[in-house]
């Protein structure tokens, strides 16, 4: 396992190395960052983009890769599939050669699409977890955070075997991660015996959605599971607290939710939701963790969120298969990408065949004071008290 330190020293010591891909040449190596940058889902977009900004900048400082300069080329896909797509092909013509971030599964996958037509360019999702992202049988597509079919059966787990709900109302916005979230977390709940009260879609953007949280309240379950993105969960907890539903049925967002967005929006009205999620800031310790948050609270002027701890180990990881590979070429990336151990910010990361990370354990928060607060951890298939 390599940290920060080794890794940037890495890059001096590599400056005067030969590369199959003109290590020497003055042009930068360009690396892609896609996500929403604006629109509804800005905010983790750009919390995403902002973390690739300051490791650039960290490697700058430390020689570059390969003794070359390290540049940041933005992307918004707006979480749409068809600007995703128009937006991975003008990365891919500014020659980009690598692709870290990624953040609505929806706009996430039709992008590996493209970079799979286009030579294989390395693709780091640091928060896309609907499970075709990889199972499409492409060598060049890797995933840091947790994936659906993992994250939506111990969603069901932790709310009946922890929080003793036996009926459960599920709620998604039809979008290719909350979907897919909420369909895992609804067979996990009726295969261990328990009742879904309440299985449906709500349309994203409205301002209102008492309609939806009336008829989940008419059904009279233990705990409503809303599996879609911050914005519409911030409403949905407004008017959960407003009408009093707080007294009768417990609330827990998907991962998506696991944001500081979602407490800005929410406000107090957040206050005892559930979520789970793997390490996040609240949780990440050590020294590499410590350096980048003063990077970053000095280069945007607040802390990292949860995203930008995964950008900072997919940035890693991808200047680590770059000097690995000693060459910019995607098939050399790539097979570097396959055979690196990183002790990341978020945990040790190795890659599977598919390029779904081997290790992550779930926690468990719950929102009190305006901070995600952990109170257990997932171990050998078992709560445990976060410690």
């Amino acid at each position: 396992m390599l940290s920060l330190t080794a890794c940037l020293a890495l890059a001096v010591t590599a400056c005067g190395s030969g590369s199959s891909n003109s290590a020497n040449s003055n042009e930068p190596i360009k690396i892609g960052v896609t996500g929403p940058f604006s629109g509804n889902y800005a905010a983790p977009g750009i919390d995403i983009q902002n973390a690739a900004k300051v490791m650039a900048d960290q490697f700058n400082k430390q020689g570059g890769i390969m003794g070359r300069k390290v540049q940041i080329v933005p992307g918004d896909d707006q979480c749409d599939a068809q600007v995703g797509v128009q937006a991975a092909e003008s990365l891919v013509s500014q020659k980009v050669v690598a692709f870290a971030g990624g953040y609505c599964s929806g706009a996430s996958i039709p992008e590996t699409d493209v970079l799979k037509k286009h030579g294989g360019i390395p693709f780091l999702g640091v928060a896309s977890s609907n499970p075709k992202l990889t199972e499409q049988g492409y060598n060049n597509v890797f995933r840091i955070v947790i994936r659906d079919d993992q994250e939506g059966p111990q969603d069901a787990s932790f709310l009946m075997s922890q929080l003793k709900a036996k009926k459960i109302a599920i709620l998604h916005d039809n979008s290719t991660y909350a979907k897919a979230l909420a369909e895992f977390a609804r067979d996990k709940t009726t295969k261990d015996g328990g009742s879904v009260t309440y299985y449906d879609a709500l349309t994203p953007g409205q301002k209102d959605y008492t309609s939806a949280i009336t008829r989940v309240a008419s059904t009279n379950p233990d705990a409503f599971l809303f599996t879609g993105y911050y914005a519409e969960c911030a409403t949905l907890l407004k008017e959960y607290k407003d009408l009093g539903l707080d007294k009768k049925f417990i609330f827990m967002g998907g991962g998506g939710n696991f944001d500081p967005a979602l407490l800005t929006a929410a406000g107090t009205s957040a206050s005892g939701t559930y979520v789970l999620f793997p390490v996040g800031p609240e949780t990440a310790k050590g020294k590499e963790f410590d350096d980048f948050k003063a990077a970053y609270t000095k280069a945007t002027g607040k802390d990292p969120a949860t995203y930008s701890i995964y950008e900072h180990d997919a940035m890693m990881l991808t200047k680590l298969a770059i000097e690995k590979a000693k060459s910019t070429k995607p098939a050399d990336i790539n097979n570097a990408l396959h055979s690196i151990s990183y002790d990341g910010i978020t945990g040790p990361i190795k890659f599977d065949k598919k390029g779904d990370r081997q290790e992550l354990t779930e926690i468990a928060f719950q929102v009190n004071d305006g901070k995600f607060n952990p109170l257990f951890k997932s171990q050998n298939g078992q709560w445990v008290k976060f410690s």
